[in-house]
């Protein structure tokens, strides 16, 4: 079966990518076929002629300053910035032609057993342009890789034979119909959230869909710490999507089912239900605190974590890692605010009744509710007591 990998556009969330890129190998998941919009074409182009590694390096040193000439000032505002942009054309990019330059070899990617497609819009007529690298002329790949990542009106357009083109987000983000038609019979499609047109996947082939959870970061802030973390999501989301990591949000460990059944999925449900018996009017409270995490889950044992998942996220714990079961549970029990327990620990008492004054409070704050249950929930499934 032809597989496709489909790398959407986002400027620096691309660095997102990498991380996949790399799971899908150690995977043994090879495509056949690689397209992408702006960012996701030339990370695409690298990853077609095996420059994984270029790649990785390139994303781990480079700031905004090597991308762009002049970047905008944070403090001077959205509105000042897209003001100052537009009456300069756009921003200049010559430090990413150079990068360009420097990673892209036309004759490689021309040879490359992965064959190669790339979306851009025509910017006088908005029309789409969608091409294979066959169909690109010879030397002209370097301004058509450019051409889809012409962020306009961030970025200037691209000239090309006396066309101005813009980026390929315009039309389609995220080119599944591209992969599709150079003959993907199965694909992979990387999302991180860029703007553009990201459209429908067709149900007529096989997707698997990997995004984050997580923000990536600014579009236009290319930073190696940000890109590091982002690398890191990349992988473990990737390794979730092909069910080898547990979480919605959080990377659990794969054969860690029973611990956290025993030590929080039962232990919660059990305190949970006492909690809401005496005072029903917290149902509502744990469903305002989840956040709808747990309908972005994508199956029921995962949505039974998503309490434990959306704890973590409110008490600091970082995402990165892929943890054991109790690494989690410790990890969020060092992190959580012990005051925040305190406040709350009258409704978790053996024989509670209706507590007035802790269920106002969980009502005017149901994050901290939500991290005092579970922090309750895991220290009774340990023996231990409750602050």
């Amino acid at each position: 079966m032809k597989r496709g990998l489909v790398l959407a556009g986002g400027g620096a969330r691309g660095s997102y990518q990498v991380g996949v890129y790399q799971a899908l190998a150690e995977l043994g998941w090879r495509p056949d076929v690689i397209t992408g919009t702006s960012v996701g074409c030339l990370n695409g182009a690298m990853f077609a002629t095996d420059q994984w590694a270029t790649a990785r390096d390139m994303w781990m040193t480079i700031d905004t300053r090597q991308v762009i000439t002049d970047p905008p000032d944070p403090d001077q505002g959205v509105l000042n910035f897209w003001q100052e942009t537009v009456r300069c054309g756009g921003l200049d990019v010559s430090p990413l032609e150079s990068i360009v330059d420097r990673v892209l070899d036309e004759d490689a990617l021309r040879a490359s057993p992965v064959e190669f497609g790339l979306v851009t819009v025509n910017k006088r007529t908005l029309r789409p342009l969608e091409l294979t690298a066959r169909e690109i002329p010879q030397g002209q790949m370097r301004d058509y890789l450019l051409a889809s990542a012409a962020c306009f009106p961030a970025f200037r357009p691209r000239a090309i034979e006396g066309k101005e083109f813009i980026d390929g987000g315009y039309a389609d983000n995220m080119p599944v119909g591209l992969a599709r038609r150079m003959g993907a019979e199965e694909v992979v499609a990387v999302d991180v959230d860029g703007i553009g047109v990201t459209r429908r996947l067709p149900d007529d082939i096989p997707v698997i869909l990997i995004r984050s959870h997580w923000e990536l970061g600014a579009i236009l802030t290319f930073d190696p710490r940000q890109a590091e973390r982002n690398i890191a999501l990349g992988y473990n989301d990737t390794y979730r999507a092909f069910g080898r990591i547990l979480g919605t949000g959080y990377s659990i460990q794969a054969g860690q089912e029973r611990a956290l059944a025993e030590s929080f999925v039962r232990p919660y449900a059990e305190l949970l239900r006492r909690v809401m018996g005496a005072n029903p009017s917290l149902t509502f409270t744990e469903q305002a605190a989840l956040g709808g995490l747990e309908k972005q889950a994508a199956t029921a044992a995962a949505r039974t974590l998503a309490p434990l998942e959306r704890a973590c996220e409110l008490a600091g714990v970082a995402p990165e890692p892929v943890y054991t079961a109790r690494q989690l549970f410790d990890a969020f029990l060092q992190q959580v605010d012990p005051q925040v327990c305190l406040r709350f620990a009258p409704l978790f008492e053996e024989g509670a009744g209706i507590c007035i004054r802790e269920s106002a409070q969980a009502a005017a704050a149901p994050g901290e509710f939500l991290q005092a249950l579970v922090a309750a929930s895991l220290r009774r499934s340990q023996g231990g007591e409750v602050p």
